[in-house]
């Protein structure tokens, strides 16, 4: 595990050396443990090295026997043991005990299809001298990430954009589809940055450099091929031998290793299966209050798992003091994001450091069963929209439109306005309606006269969701789970985790993400996800018997805050000092009478714009710290 940097220019010189220190400099929290670099006649690459595997021999950049090709690697590879014996085989002699090693032997017998052999989370990029040529690669869903640049001189990549933005003194243009796609999801969906010019190497493609030119290739696809034939226990039986060997495979380390734990099916599933795979008391760790938050405490839960499985099991407390700790978040980030779960993420990670190096997350288990409350409600508007219109438009519309607000602003009489407006609207339209922090309409109303016309110029004002052509023939659940595999989980989750346990020096590993688990999850029928209305259905019918039935039986709580109630109470004078009329005015995007009118009403509990408030405070405070006034360390190190 590590982060990764390279340049690569026709004439390289001794000021892209030193760019390329500055590079690996920003990476250093990932990477505390050990530095490397290599200078050849057109390029340079840098890592910094948190120490996984070979612990005493894995040091990068890594070549082969007659040092033609050169690797920088980001990542775990859960198979290349089995990659070196067969490796072997064929004639290659190995230096190390490391991973990252299999990869310049595998482009050398396979070139770029070297990526299909690969089981883990992986960014690297390759040197091939002879041909001078750069192969950079991205693992199937994004857990590890990988940026570049490129311009008249060359090309730069980096795992994080901080790094890249340690190249060019200047001011770095923010990208208008950026900030548009950011205030639809709440995220910025890649291969868009918040900067111009700079891309993310998408999930599951290489990037290939050669004489100037960058080529782009998807090297693997999810296909669902649901299998209607064969009975529910047939695949909960298949499944959970997928994640007794997913697990396994995931735990793999030289170094302290325990697990992130929330009482939820997805990470009891996983601690489950882990403290039964591995030797000793499996550390765990959960995220609690200080003080008493019904409905958002999973301590007690996570307590119950841990105590059945025998786990050395810690808990990590939250206060509503967290105007202190956003902006560490917020820097960490790179870009703006609006996923509230951040700081239960960053705080949770910032106490697993203190005692393991690799922690393994439930994240995936949602996107692969169908744990989400709104695939529920995007199914059921297809049955509402079988009523007659007479009966919805006349009767039911109106008596929604009429309901009053919820004590305090709550959140069910939205969700009910919003289910309505959109059942009306096709699948990849409805479906983007329920998870959108702004309508395209909101977002007219939100930005200022000069944003909307710069918008309207580019073509920018409406934000599609990436919802893929040509599965028609698939379920609607089939669909919005694919959708969410592409986008949120990687653009939002992958990429928040990575982040904000990387800036801690912490590897968190994904099972539920094994390639192999994830192509078996994609024969499973969609009626066998979401049952009789019940989620995840397929997975709970595999670890029964393995967890407390009162696991199998709670709801999803997600790993959230709550947002609403500490917007009116801890956060709102921090909320008036970053969405007053003043400094909105100053950053030039918003309308502010439009801003003042939605933080009213949240206020003085009239709606419950939680998401609307957290996502407009995120980009504020991203703005002021990464763009009004970058600190020395944030840009040039």
């Amino acid at each position: 595990m590590c982060g990764i940097v390279g340049l690569v220019r026709p004439d390289m010189g001794p000021a892209d050396e030193q760019c390329l220190r500055r590079m690996c400099t920003r990476l250093m929290h990932r990477g505390p443990d050990d530095q490397g670099y290599y200078v050849g006649d057109c390029v340079a690459l840098g890592m910094r090295r948190l120490a996984i595997i070979d612990v005493q021999g894995g040091q990068q950049p890594l070549c082969n026997e007659d040092r033609s090709i050169w690797v920088v690697f980001n990542g775990e590879i859960y198979n290349y043991q089995e990659l070196v014996h067969t490796l072997e085989k064929r004639g290659h002699q190995f230096g190390s005990r490391s991973d990252t090693e299999c990869l310049v032997h595998l482009y050398e017998d396979y070139g770029d299809e070297c990526v299909s052999f690969l089981r883990g989370m992986f960014a690297f990029a390759i040197w091939d001298a002879r041909h001078k040529r750069l192969l950079l690669a991205r693992d199937r869903f994004g857990i590890k990430p990988l940026y570049y640049s490129q311009n008249r001189d060359g090309l730069a990549f980096a795992s994080e954009i901080k790094s890249l933005l340690t190249l060019d003194t200047r001011e770095h243009r923010i990208s208008l589809r950026g900030v548009s796609d950011f205030f639809t999801f709440g995220y910025i969906p890649g291969p868009t940055t918040i900067y111009e010019g700079i891309r993310e190497v998408p999930p599951a493609h290489i990037c290939v450099w050669q004489d100037g030119n960058l080529q782009l290739r998807r090297y693997w696809d999810l296909l669902p091929a649901p299998d209607v034939n064969k009975p529910i226990d047939f695949f909960a039986e298949g499944l959970l031998h997928h994640l007794k060997e997913a697990i396994r495979l995931h735990l793999m380390s030289e170094v302290p290793l325990g697990a992130f734990l929330s009482g939820g099916i997805d990470s009891s599933t996983i601690v489950a299966l882990m403290a039964d795979g591995s030797e000793g008391r499996a550390k765990t760790f959960t995220v609690g209050f200080e003080i008493d938050h019904s409905g958002f405490d999973e301590r007690p839960f996570a307590r119950m798992v841990a105590e059945q499985f025998g786990t050395d099991h810690s808990e990590c407390l939250l206060n509503p003091r967290i105007e202190d700790t956003l902006p560490a978040i917020v820097r960490a980030l790179d870009e703006p994001f609006a996923d509230s779960s951040m700081i239960p993420t960053f705080l949770i990670c910032q106490a697993a450091r203190k005692w393991v190096t690799v922690a393994l997350s439930g994240l995936g288990g949602d996107e692969l069963f169908g744990g989400y409350e709104r695939y529920r409600g995007a199914l059921l508007a297809e049955y509402y929209r079988r009523l007659p219109g007479v009966l919805r438009h006349e009767l039911i519309d109106r008596f929604f439109q009429a309901m009053p607000e919820g004590h305090n602003g709550g959140l069910w009489p939205n969700r009910l306005r919003r289910f309505l407006r959109g059942a009306e609207l096709d699948l990849r339209q409805r479906y983007q309606q329920y998870i959108a922090a702004y309508t395209d309409g909101e977002k007219a109303e939100l930005f200022s006269g000069d944003m909307v016309q710069e918008l309207q110029k580019s073509g920018l004002t409406s934000t599609p969701l990436a919802m893929k052509e040509g599965h028609e023939d698939l379920s609607s659940l089939d669909r919005m789970l694919l959708a969410d595999i592409d986008t949120y989980l990687s653009h939002d989750l992958l990429k928040m985790t990575d982040r904000l346990s990387m800036c801690h020096s912490l590897e968190v590993r994904v099972p539920f993400l094994d390639h192999k688990l994830v192509e078996f999850a994609a024969t499973i029928p969609s009626g066998y996800k979401i049952r009789r209305w019940q989620k995840k259905q397929v997975l709970i019918r595999a670890v029964d018997g393995i967890l407390p039935k009162r696991i199998l039986g709670r709801g999803k709580r997600g790993f959230s805050i709550p947002l609403d109630r500490w917007l009116r109470g801890p956060l709102r004078e921090f909320t008036a000092m970053y969405l007053n009329k003043r400094a909105l005015q100053e950053v030039g995007l918003f309308c502010h009478q439009t801003v003042a009118r939605i933080v009213e009403e949240h206020q003085r509990g009239f709606r419950n714009h939680e998401s609307k408030i957290w996502t407009l405070l995120s980009f504020m405070l991203w703005h002021d710290l990464c763009v009004r006034k970058p600190t020395e360390s944030n840009v040039h190190s």
